[in-house]
């Protein structure tokens, strides 16, 4: 099993993960050019993709969702709030491309994809549990603003976290951004903060872990630095030794295998 974040933030994110030859992007919101440049770097081809998994209607998730879609025959798999969310921006879709989400399903005999609902200000927001044949595990979820049990039971003993590490709480409180705008970033159902996302890491820890991605690093109010930082901190402060990359923007990271 193998994952590379293509870029992760407000301007975009796209995941890539393979098990056992099959390959799929969870999210699509850069351009279709862009992500076929940014697959490249990884020695990766849109044509070979067997499945687009979309987390949410915002646009910096599905912007290139449609257009793949059609281009290259992919399935997109989404649930049916988030689709009608973002149909404008989608596009028209066949039929035999067009998977509902409602439970867990499996691509290509090789990957299970387990869903689940986490709290952030779309229509639905969802992360996904991906499990190889093998067992290993890759759970990702880039936006969320609160962590319940859901989100808590579907991180447990997992392989590799992707979680997003959005905000520096003081950053974002002195930031140029309105008070509105503030205050639903913040929000139980906006992002989460870097010092949540770092306690979260050290409760889910386990000897299974093996990497974090942090994802969706704020450039307004927040930097990869300070990321790096509450992160490191908390985890020494718990003595845990883990490995951690924090996903750029505009630059893929090096493939992690399993």
């Amino acid at each position: 099993m193998k994952i590379s974040i293509l870029g992760s933030g407000s301007g975009g994110n796209s995941t890539f993960v393979e098990s056992d030859g099959t390959k799929i992007l969870i999210d699509a919101g850069f351009s279709c050019k862009k992500i076929e440049e940014k697959l490249c770097c990884i020695n990766e081809k849109l044509c070979d993709i067997d499945a687009l998994l979309i987390t949410h209607e915002h646009t910096d998730h599905i912007s290139g969702a449609g257009i793949i879609s059609r281009k290259y025959n992919i399935p997109i798999y989404i649930t049916r709030e988030s689709y009608h969310a973002g149909k404008a921006k989608i596009g028209d879709i066949g039929d035999e491309n067009l998977k509902f989400i409602d439970n867990s399903f499996i691509l290509n005999d090789n990957i299970q994809a387990i869903p689940f609902d986490v709290m952030h200000d779309a229509e639905r927001t969802i992360g996904f549990r991906l499990t190889s044949q093998s067992g290993k595990t890759i759970t990702i979820s880039t936006d969320i603003g609160y962590v319940n049990n859901i989100v808590r039971e579907a991180f447990r003993n997992t392989d590799v976290m992707v979680i997003e590490s959005n905000y520096d709480y003081n950053m974002l409180m002195n930031c140029s951004y309105p008070f509105d705008l503030k205050a639903r970033i913040k929000s139980r159902n906006g992002h989460l903060s870097n010092s949540s996302a770092a306690k979260f890491i050290a409760e889910m820890y386990t000897s299974n872990l093996k990497k974090v991605f942090l994802a969706h690093v704020s450039r307004d109010s927040n930097t990869y630095n300070m990321a790096k930082e509450t992160i490191t901190d908390e985890l020494i402060h718990n003595k845990i030794k883990l490995e951690f990359e924090v996903a750029l923007q505009d630059k893929n990271t090096d493939i992690f295998r399993l």
